[in-house]
């Protein structure tokens, strides 16, 4: 196996381990930070569903960013749902057999290919112009323009560069299986899987506990305007 293969293998399997830990760290702040702040008053019947709802919003539609920047928002929008199709597409290059829901979503996802770039450049662009509030710190600035990188990469593949898929899935699922393949020629498909693994490494891990978060926000607004209203 060539040195290149096996530094990806080694720098995949580091990365994975590190994704793992920093989401575990993660939790276990938040849990210890959601004990220790004060229980909020106990809700009317009734609120809890309203609480879920706002919740369900917030994460699924970005309701409180609809309300503050239209613009910004239909566009975080569609690099979302653009980017779990993607992802949901590269599942057959992970599992073996692929499931019917997978191939399904083929389609879908290749569509979002094309539109995950194009979503990108206009939050860059909305989020440079917008004066009122600042929306782009630098870290942000840079996972934006990685998965642009990324996302380009992954089209140029696509419609120019085709690297060969069989030895892209051996690969990968030697990765997954600890069972090491050589690594596919592609240049491009190289560089595309290092800068994956540069992505994963620093997305914040905040993310995957941003639902759990908006919760808790969304339950003390309620208790206090259930306190501010009391007779």
């Amino acid at each position: 196996m060539a040195l290149m293969g096996k530094l990806l293998i080694g720098a995949a399997y580091v990365v994975y381990a590190a994704f793992w830990i920093r989401i575990l760290m993660h939790t276990l702040v938040w849990w210890r930070a959601a004990r220790r702040l004060s229980t909020p008053p106990a809700p009317v019947p009734g609120s809890r569903v309203k609480v879920y709802a706002l919740t369900a919003i917030d994460t699924v539609f970005f309701g409180r960013l609809l309300l503050v920047n239209p613009l910004l928002w239909a566009g975080e929008w569609v690099f979302h749902v653009s980017f779990i199709l993607v992802l949901l597409r590269h599942l057959r290059l992970f599992l073996d057999p692929v499931p019917l829901c997978i191939w399904q979503v083929q389609t879908p996802g290749l569509i979002a290919g094309y539109l995950l770039p194009l979503s990108l450049v206009y939050i860059l662009v909305v989020r440079l112009l917008t004066r009122r509030e600042r929306y782009a710190s630098p870290s942000n600035m840079v996972l934006l323009g990685l998965v642009l990188v990324i996302s380009s990469l992954g089209l140029l593949m696509q419609a120019l560069y085709k690297p060969n898929l069989v030895d892209v899935k051996l690969f990968i699922l030697g990765i997954m299986h600890v069972a090491p393949a050589a690594a596919p020629e592609s240049v491009l498909f190289l560089i595309h899987f290092c800068l994956a693994l540069v992505l994963v490494l620093i997305l914040p891990s905040h993310i995957f506990t941003a639902p759990l978060v908006m919760m808790e926000a969304r339950k003390r607004e309620q208790a206090l305007h259930l306190v501010m209203h009391e007779k």
